[in-house]
């Protein structure tokens, strides 16, 4: 792949990086005779690392220039969010039974599939920045974008903690007893990632409309 232009390298590292997401996902629903969904993670994050390495050597365009740092990174963020949540709720079984999270195996592995995605965003987000160095980053546009959205996503959090309050507050007792404390935990987890991915999409949103009022 290092003999590819960096355009070229970039495709086909989004190519592997869609395999890797077939696999992690396929993984954890047919019956596959090796771990596909730890495998598909591994070429996933692969799949970025090559392509930091692309997006540090394709040289600056006019056509990039016309996007703001800011929105290109809501737009990384919407990706990777996206995949994360998914990858939290086809991994939400594995946190069903009454056991610390420590001692469940299924619940570790999870876990550290999705802190890989996690690793795999900030160093992708970082290298961007690199990449944009010496620009302005952020002015007082970007501020009032930073605040809305900020402000959708404290919504949404907030109306996913009541929903989840009121769950637990008004359900049966027999109905309580199928929610473990790591369920639980994993809910208010994904109300979290729920409230950045709106965060992550008002952003974009707000930046593309301005972008077009402009054009």
């Amino acid at each position: 792949m290092l003999s590819l232009s960096p355009r070229s390298q970039l495709i086909a590292c989004l190519l592997l990086g869609g395999l890797g997401l077939a696999l992690f996902f396929s993984g954890a629903y047919r019956d596959i005779p090796f771990p596909a969904d730890w495998v598909g993670a591994v070429v996933f994050v692969a799949a970025v690392w090559w392509c930091v390495d692309a997006v540090q050597r394709i040289p600056h365009s006019e056509a990039e220039a016309q996007i703001a740092p800011g929105e290109w990174q809501a737009w990384v963020g919407v990706a990777f969010v996206s995949v994360v949540i998914a990858a939290c709720f086809v991994h939400a079984p594995a946190f069903q039974p009454a056991v610390p999270i420590g001692r469940n195996p299924d619940a570790g592995a999870a876990g550290r599939q999705i802190g890989m995605l996690f690793v795999a965003w900030v160093v992708l987000a970082q290298v961007l920045k690199r990449r944009w160095g010496g620009k302005v980053l952020a002015d007082e546009r970007d501020a009032q974008i930073t605040l809305a959205a900020g402000n959708w996503a404290r919504c949404v959090m907030v109306v996913g903690i009541i929903g989840i309050a009121v769950l637990l507050g008004f359900s049966e007792t027999e109905r309580l007893h199928g929610f473990s404390y790591p369920f639980i935990a994993h809910a208010l987890m994904l109300v979290l990632l729920a409230g950045l991915w709106c965060e992550q999409v008002v952003m974009a949103g707000l930046y593309w409309r301005d972008r077009r009022a402009v054009a």
